[in-house]
């Protein structure tokens, strides 16, 4: 399955080399492009709860520092959480992404800074997280 990207890659080298017009280009940009805002996450690093500061703990996720290793054990959290597309994430960073997304109204890019991940992994794994708890 090729992605929009590719499809829009090869509108431009079909162009260039004069396969298609100007209007057949510009009628492909248009029917192979994205619906969702593109977001870069590959700049940011990955969660880290070690480096984050005990008032920042405090403000993004409403719980001391020092508790939020005791939630997985006591919500009884598997080690790792596997979204459908194979995405693979940690028991603690799950749960944290789900205490982040329900300490105060944010969206789920708002939430890429500080887990390194795209929306839709952030959205699945959340999603996992809350049914597991659930």
């Amino acid at each position: 399955m090729s992605s929009l990207k590719d499809a829009r890659d090869l509108a431009f080298i079909s162009h260039s080399q004069g396969i298609i017009t100007d209007e057949e280009l510009l009628l492909l940009l248009a029917e192979n492009k994205s619906r969702n805002p593109e977001f870069s996450y590959d700049v940011y690093d990955c969660f880290d709860l070690v480096n984050m500061e005990e008032a920042e703990c405090k403000s993004k996720f409403r719980v001391e520092k020092h508790d939020i290793p005791l939630l997985p054990e006591a919500l009884g959290l598997p080690d790792t959480f596997t979204c459908p597309q194979k995405s693979v994430a940690e028991g603690m960073e799950g749960l944290c992404m789900v205490l982040k997304r329900t300490s105060s109204p944010c969206r789920f890019s708002d939430m890429i800074y500080r887990f390194g991940r795209p929306v839709p992994v952030l959205s699945m794994v959340t999603n996992q997280v809350i049914d597991y708890i659930y």
